[in-house]
Parts: structure tokens; sequence; C-alpha cells
């Protein structure tokens, strides 16, 4: 089974460097960095590490999902945050456990002994709250938010995530939320075979541990709680889809 590690960037070319030399090239098959618009020197740093880049044209991470989707050939998908939330040594684990016969594989930074060292008192207990809410749709998920998680290729369309809706929906709903939550409840609701592993989340590359300061957040965090809850909401609704 071949591997596609997908990166999701925007101007965090510091970032990128930090991670770049720690990823194997056994882990995966190709890269493609899913670049938002950055005009910080991300693209040539790709180039020069002959990673496929894919410039997004409407806005929001879960249209740039979709605008990737098609470009994606391999058997598995692994999404990696690459701002240092994400722990490299966790991509080939992800990738095991696809071939060993899952569906959806996801690094729960709560699972076990695993532990979010980014986590706010806000985020921490939106994401248990979330989690909590996602598990009522028929697995009991400890992280049904993060973005590192492994699965089949065939997901999002079976899932129906690849999909661009009305106009409405993705200007108020869509473009603030990523695709991941919605993933976890329709994975859920049609008995894939999904599975968590603990997977320590540490602090964004920062100021403090690395010299230099990351781009002020560009989550709003209160808009991103209600297009979860809307999501949420309406698949409570439509329970079959």
């Amino acid at each position: 089974m071949k591997t596609c590690i997908v990166i999701p960037i925007l101007n965090e070319i510091r970032g990128l460097k930090e991670i770049a030399h720690k990823i194997k090239p056994e882990w995966y098959n190709r890269i493609i960095i899913l670049d938002g618009g950055s005009t910080d020197g991300t693209l040539e740093f790709a180039k020069e590490k002959n990673y496929e880049v894919i410039v997004q044209k409407r806005r929001g991470i879960r249209m740039a999902y979709i605008e990737c989707y098609d470009h994606i050939k391999e058997d598995i998908i692994i999404t990696f945050s690459p701002d240092g939330n994400s722990l490299v040594e966790t991509i080939p684990m992800l990738a095991e456990k696809i071939k060993e016969g899952y569906d959806m594989v996801i690094a729960s930074r709560y699972k076990d002994e695993a532990k979010s060292y980014d986590d706010t008192l806000i985020t921490g207990a939106a994401n248990f709250v979330f989690s909590l809410i996602i598990s009522l749709f028929g697995y009991r998920y400890t992280d049904a938010m993060v973005m590192l998680r492994a699965y089949r290729r065939d997901v999002p369309d079976k899932l129906k995530l690849n999909m661009v809706r009305s106009p409405f929906y993705e200007k108020y709903i869509g473009r603030y939320v990523s695709w991941e939550p919605l993933m976890s409840i329709r994975a859920a609701k049609t008995k894939l075979r999904v599975v968590e592993i603990p997977s320590d989340e540490p602090k964004r590359i920062d100021e403090d541990n690395k010299g230099y300061v990351l781009p002020t957040t560009r989550i709003n965090h209160f808009k991103s709680g209600f297009a979860c809850l809307f999501q949420i909401v309406e698949e409570l609704i439509f329970w079959k889809f």
C-alpha cells in the first residue's frame, strides 16, 4: 500500500523546515504541500525538497482538502500539521494500522498516557466536549477533532466529504471547520473500522523553544466551534445520509 502525506500550510516555512528532515523517505511515497497562499518562501522550499505543491483556490482548509483530493492516487492518506503539533514519529504507526485493516486511524492526544502540551483551558475543554458528543454517533472517541490521522483513500468519497455544498454553507460553515470532525461522525455512523492510538501533541514551534515567533493563530475559535456544532446537529437530524 502506498502512502501520501498531506501537509496543509500557510506561511509556516520555519515549521516546515523543522519537520521536513525528520520525515523518513521510507515512510511515504509522496508528500503534497497544500498551500493556502504562502508568501514566506514555503513554495520555494517545497520545490527544493521535491514535494508536490497544490495551491488552493477557495478559502478554508476543508475546501483545500476537497481541491486536493482528486490529485491523490495513493492507498493511504495521512494529514499532518507542520507547526510542531504533530509528532513525526507517529506517521509510520498510523500507516501500519491501516495496513492491518482499519479504515481510519486517529492519533489521539488524550488516549491512555498521551497529552496535549499545546491546549489552553478553552481548547482542551472544547475538544473534550465535542469528542464526547461525537461519540454519540457510535464510536467512543477520545479525540474526534485532531488533524493527525490516517485513512484509506476512498474514505472521503464514501463519507461524501469531498462535496462542495451550497454557497450559504461554504460561506458560513465550511470555511471555519476542517473535515476531521465530520469524518469522525460519519465514520461512526457508517460503522467504518476505526481505531485510536496515543500520540502527544507538543507545543507549537515558537519563540520560547526555537527562537522565533509563529504567525498569530488563524483560527477563530468561536466560529469554528459554531461550525462544528452546526455539523453535529445536522448529522443528528439526518442520521442516515
